[in-house]
């Protein structure tokens, strides 16, 4: 049973025989939004991959600062520009928001190691679990870059800059070098460091998008308590639902760059967003911040039939272990 198998495999950072602390942590999964699982993934493999994306940085910060131009500059041809000089300065120039991150799609497609964590089944496991189904697929990869004197990461909600109809979609936060956290420790005087700081139940606060703007709203009227998940170290994974409100802080000068790898999972089944073809879909509410992400999959799968089942070769099969579809990436030319 897959609970069993979590069970013996430590998946939710639990000993292998609390199985009422396992309930335990899926209840509080449910209730806040969010859940840490301690220890998931082995410290030295989380190193080789840090190492594996501090290359893939390397080699597409200038992708990744266009990205960010045609997110914050609407005015600015972002395939335009030629340079990351270039990029920065139309940043600095004509900016919506200051810049909070860079952020860097699907490496898994790419790279050997991140394919190996990303769609391995340590996390895949996780992600049936909190999901509660029996088949999961991966939407996307993202790695965050937060340099030093980056300003804070808005409060957003990852379905909402995902094209599916669901509910069912759950993040995992892989943060490749030791967080201090979104808050200092008790009498600490270090900065707070640039983790995940989060809405807990915001998830299930339906009347929020029925009956507001979420566009720059205040959520202090919203009674929300503000949680974080505390110093993590390398292994630990954070998860949060599709749906819940986070953001994180900026990152404090005189810190080290602060990278995370951010891996997407969703249940098998789920359609994407009939947008043509329904017209009480409320198509506007879809945020394109994530377009470079799922722009080589969503018009092939829309072309077909709007409001398609997300079944395509660059979603692949995760959980179970034996449909797993993960031995076709990275993706060979």
């Amino acid at each position: 049973m897959l609970l069993q198998s979590l069970q013996r495999r430590t998946a939710l950072g639990l000993s292998s025989s609390s199985s009422a602390s396992n309930n335990s942590v899926l209840l509080r999964y449910e209730r806040d939004g969010f859940v840490v699982t301690r220890n998931l993934l082995a410290p030295e493999s989380v190193l080789q991959l840090r190492n594996e994306c501090e290359g893939e940085v390397n080699m597409r910060r200038l992708d990744s600062l266009r990205h960010r131009v045609r997110v914050l500059c609407p005015s600015v041809e972002a395939n335009e520009i030629t340079t990351e000089a270039e990029a920065r300065a139309a940043l600095q120039k004509n900016a919506s928001d200051p810049l909070g991150f860079l952020q860097f799609f699907n490496l898994h497609r790419s790279n050997e190691t991140v394919a190996r964590v990303a769609l391995g089944q340590e996390l895949a496991a996780v992600a049936a679990q909190l999901l509660g189904v029996r088949r999961v697929r991966v939407y996307q990869d993202s790695l965050f870059l937060k340099e030093p004197g980056f300003a804070e990461t808005n409060w957003h909600s990852d379905l909402r800059m995902a094209p599916f109809d669901t509910n069912q979609l759950v993040t995992a936060w892989i943060p490749l070098r030791p967080v201090r956290g979104a808050r200092s420790a008790n009498g600490s005087k270090s900065p707070p460091d640039s983790g995940l700081m989060f809405a807990a139940g915001s998830h299930r606060d339906f009347a929020l998008p029925f009956w507001h703007d979420m566009d720059g709203r205040d959520l202090s009227d919203r009674g929300y308590v503000m949680k974080d998940c505390g110093p993590m170290e390398m292994g630990d994974v954070s998860w949060h639902h599709g749906w819940v409100l986070h953001c994180a802080a900026p990152q404090p000068l005189g810190t080290p760059p602060r990278l995370a790898l951010s891996v997407a999972f969703f249940a098998d089944g789920a359609r994407v967003l009939p947008r043509r073809s329904d017209p009480s879909v409320r198509a506007d509410l879809l945020h394109d911040e994530d377009l470079e992400s799922y722009a080589a999959w969503l018009p092939q799968l829309v072309a077909a039939k709007d409001g398609a089942v997300a079944r395509h070769r660059l979603l692949p099969v995760v959980w179970p272990q034996e449909a797993s579809e993960a031995g076709g990436f990275p993706l060979r030319s």
